[in-house]
């Protein structure tokens, strides 16, 4: 559990930035005009997230009554890459690699428990790392394998280097994108007053219904924020003038679901509320990489600095010119990277 002093802390946080937001959303309802700010659009289901070259969805059942969804593709017989996505974000994400190693691999991507198809249990308690960290293994499992490539970003990122640290016989080898192990940040947040200021978002976080309510306003405006949700990415077509992106009426038409952002929020909450009980090194006996894009705006270029200075069996490797969502802003460099890499470890 946090100290008294930290939850102080995080609570003091938590409501400066409360407030800051507040004004701000009132701000925009004033100029933009209460029903603007406070309406959503009704979404169908979009049909790219149906699209077959992208595999078969399918459910896993795990303890507890944890269903989890996946969408897999390639043949069964291949080494399994299992990829695990982050925040805000579901299985869609990973469609680029997906597409690139389904040839080679038997190709899984899921939904964490709290995203989009996957159970959403209440309680913080059901969204510790060490939860998430015994769904990954019981998929790779309930997938018929011992062990695999396992692939995350950002809060996937958490767990699977987490997941290489404790389960060490189940990854093969370990490629995580714009995300540093837990030592690092912990190390990091302490010492970085950059990386302090960009984690704000992560006290805001800790409020009740406030999150969940901001993150819906002006047609869950949050999206439009991410480049390579609202519009085409160096890797996609580029759009015609009043065209609506596809992946982004996904990312919107998934998180509008009724109860949809609060089990992603809490993953926050349980974090700053409880810490990982389980702690770990940067000792890691599988190889490893790290793919970073140095335009990150919520995670700074102090991570990767520090994890190339402090473990060096840890590879990194930086995409300039890239966000925080390197696996999708630049699909083509994020892909031979690792397809290199693959073939040579």
């Amino acid at each position: 559990m946090a100290s008294l002093a930290e939850l102080l802390k995080m609570w003091l946080l938590a409501l400066f930035y409360g407030v800051l937001v507040v004004f701000r959303t009132l701000i925009s309802c004033f100029t933009k005009g209460f029903r603007k700010v406070l309406s959503s659009k009704h979404r169908e289901r979009p049909s790219c997230i149906d699209d077959p070259s992208l595999g078969t969805h399918g459910f896993l059942n795990l303890k507890e009554g944890i269903r989890i969804h996946y969408v897999a593709s390639g043949p069964e017989d291949k080494p399994l890459m299992l990829f695990v996505h982050g925040f805000p974000e579901f299985w869609y994400s990973w469609r680029h690699q997906i597409r690139e190693f389904q040839k080679d691999y038997r190709v899984v991507a899921i939904d964490q428990r709290g995203y989009s198809e996957s159970s959403k249990p209440s309680g913080l308690d059901n969204y510790t790392v060490e939860k998430l960290m015994s769904d990954l293994a019981q998929c790779i499992q309930g997938l018929g394998y011992k062990k695999c490539i396992l692939v995350g970003h950002d809060w996937g990122g958490i767990v699977t280097w987490a997941f290489g640290r404790k389960y060490q016989d189940m990854v093969e080898k370990l490629i995580v994108m714009n995300c540093p192990p837990i030592p690092v940040f912990q190390t990091i947040l302490k010492t970085c007053n950059e990386q302090f200021k960009k984690s704000w978002y992560m006290y805001f976080f800790q409020l009740p219904l406030l999150p969940e309510f901001t993150l819906s306003t002006n047609d869950y405006a949050i999206f439009n924020t991410i480049p390579v949700v609202s519009k085409s990415s160096k890797s996609e077509s580029p759009l015609q003038d009043g065209q609506e992106n596809e992946h982004l009426a996904a990312y919107k038409y998934t998180f509008s679901q009724p109860g949809a952002l609060t089990p992603p929020l809490n993953y926050y909450r349980a974090w700053f509320r409880a810490k990982p009980s389980f702690q770990h090194d940067l000792e890691y006996t599988m190889p490893a990489l790290l793919i970073w894009g140095t335009k990150d705006k919520a995670l700074d270029i102090a991570l990767p600095n520090y994890v190339e200075k402090n473990a060096p069996k840890i590879e990194v490797q930086k995409i300039e010119d890239a966000d925080h969502f390197v696996q999708n802003d630049a699909a083509a460099a994020v892909n031979q990277i690792m397809r290199d890499w693959l073939k040579k470890m």
